[in-house]
């Protein structure tokens, strides 16, 4: 009786608590990621309501000249309205240890946003690029080096 009591609460507990994160990769040119191109993730909603954490997943080497990284975001949901922001994400402490994790590749999580309501159901895209900077030349590199992967994750919050 103990036992089966002991199962039944473990399968409550695992499909109870577990939750169902979205992810999406795109692999970056070895050459680089240039300022011109965006990269587009698209999810499709089925559901009423629903609210999402969105976060940006990169993933570098150690070639990525950078401590920090600027993104252009754009966001379009079903009914057609569009979003953008640009966002500027700290990659690397001032002595230059790197605050991803990993050994060959970091992986950096960037918070992207942190309440995002899926109002409708339908197609939601999300494109992203980088916006390059440089403040110690009059131009900047067109092309980041370094990075191997862009990815976009959902995570759905607990409606209240």
């Amino acid at each position: 009786m103990i036992k089966k009591t002991c199962l039944i609460v473990s399968v409550l507990l695992f499909f109870g608590c577990s939750k169902s994160r979205v992810l999406f990769f795109e692999d970056l040119p070895k050459e680089g990621w240039t300022q011109e191109d965006w990269v587009s993730f698209s999810y499709t909603h089925r559901f009423p309501e629903k609210s999402f954490s969105l976060n940006w997943i990169l993933r570098h080497d150690d070639s990525y000249p950078f401590a920090n990284i600027h993104l252009i975001a754009e966001w379009k949901n079903p009914k057609g309205k569009i979003a953008s922001d640009t966002l500027t994400y700290l990659l690397a402490q001032p002595n230059g240890k790197w605050l991803g994790s990993g050994l060959y590749i970091k992986e950096h999580k960037l918070p992207f946003l942190e309440r995002f309501l899926l109002d409708a159901p339908g197609t939601y895209v999300f494109n992203v690029r980088p916006a390059v900077r440089d403040n110690d030349r009059l131009v900047a590199e067109k092309t980041l080096k370094g990075i191997h992967q862009i990815g976009l994750e959902l995570n759905p919050l607990s409606n209240e």
